[in-house]
């Protein structure tokens, strides 16, 4: 396991030049290696940027993606997605959920976008001597939660209503893609999985029961899927998990405690977890007092990337320090989340999130 004292979830507020080249290329304007050309530059100065800022493991921000889920999830065979509008927060919103539509499979063999994105930030890192590259890409439950859950479909037409078999494709898709990014010199991963959390909501899981399952069925499902991904996973390759309640455009989109579902997660051989614990709403560090057992490192996100007002040192120390005491030694320090789940960014400018990175940064000296 890499030494982490402190790191960033991986998406960073999209600059105006990437903005304009994206609407652009969805407007025919230009073409996809104009766009291209457009993230590259962008990616090696946000790289840059990192680097000038303290950070120890960098990533290219998402900059390519529209969706830190779905861009992931498209690399597989058999995924596909919807486009319709929704209402949150009470803006109309264009949503997109996916749903199975074959068999799940990850072909080596194919040219996958996210591979060549991680080849690319992995080559501007090693520009730097102690500078070690992320990926980050969504988790194999987000699959089950937009099918089963979010669209309600019971059923697929290559496995009919066989879950066990969906389950067993998803996690062997997984285990490939893993050693496809292994080969391609990733050391450090991390699965972004919200779909813990979706399961500690009240509202939400009103729909789970009005679909027929029920909250421990569903725990199972995920704790199948996501502990045979990691089946045969390379001894020096890093892998943390992320999740949070939430962080579309900087809201939140699941309340309730993690008490439920840490028993479950804390069983699946991360060697970290990134855990959102920025304000009131993330009740006690309890519930993950049942890693200070185990070997892997618990990530405080106690730096919210949601909230435009900084943090001071002390609060941070403090809460850092409350932590510590429940979960032990194996300790280290986080925003909560990204900068930009999905293209348009959190409710705060570039200024504040770089004073963030200075501020968490800064930390240092009580990690």
């Amino acid at each position: 396991m890499l030494n982490i004292k402190y790191d960033v979830v991986g998406s960073f507020l999209r600059p105006e030049e990437i903005k304009i080249a994206r609407a652009n290329y969805f407007n025919d304007e230009i073409s996809l290696e104009e766009l291209r050309q457009v993230e590259d530059q962008a990616i090696a100065n946000l790289v840059d940027r990192q680097v000038s800022h303290g950070l120890k493991f960098v990533t290219d921000g998402e900059f390519r993606r529209r969706w830190w889920h779905l861009d992931w999830l498209k690399e597989f065979d058999g995924f596909s997605t919807k486009h319709f509008d929704k209402v949150i927060n009470g803006v109309n919103n264009h949503i997109e959920l996916g749903y199975i539509q074959g068999k799940i499979f990850y072909d080596k063999n194919k040219h996958h976008p996210e591979i060549a994105a991680w080849d690319y930030l992995h080559q501007l890192a090693n520009k730097y001597e102690g500078i070690e590259a992320k990926k980050s890409i969504s988790g194999p439950n987000m699959i089950l939660v937009d099918h089963y859950l979010q669209l309600g479909i019971k059923d697929t037409p290559y496995y009919g209503d066989d879950i066990d078999a969906v389950i067993e494709d998803i996690a062997i898709a997984y285990q490939t893609a893993i050693q496809d990014l292994y080969e391609h010199g990733c050391r450090y991963l991390q699965i972004d999985d919200t779909s813990w959390t979706y399961l500690i909501d009240d509202e939400f899981m009103k729909k789970v029961s009005s679909l027929g399952y029920t909250k421990d069925e569903v725990l199972e499902w995920f704790r199948k899927v996501s502990t045979k991904a990691l089946e045969n996973k390379p001894a020096d390759m890093t892998i943390a998990t992320h999740f949070c309640k939430g962080n579309f455009k900087g809201n939140p989109l699941f309340a309730g405690s993690y008490d439920s579902v840490a028993a479950v997660i804390s069983t699946i051989p991360y060697d970290g977890f990134f855990v959102e614990y920025d304000d009131e709403r993330s009740g006690s560090f309890e519930p993950w007092a049942v890693l200070k057992k185990s070997d892997a490192t618990f990530v405080a996100g106690l730096i919210s990337t949601k909230n435009p007002r900084l943090e001071t040192h002390d609060e941070i120390k403090e809460r850092f320090l409350e932590a510590k005491s429940v979960v032990g030694d194996n300790i280290a320090l986080s925003p909560q989340c990204g900068f930009a789940s999905v293209e348009e960014g959190n409710s705060i400018d570039e200024e504040v999130q770089w004073k963030k990175i200075d501020l968490l940064v800064s930390c240092q000296d009580f990690l």
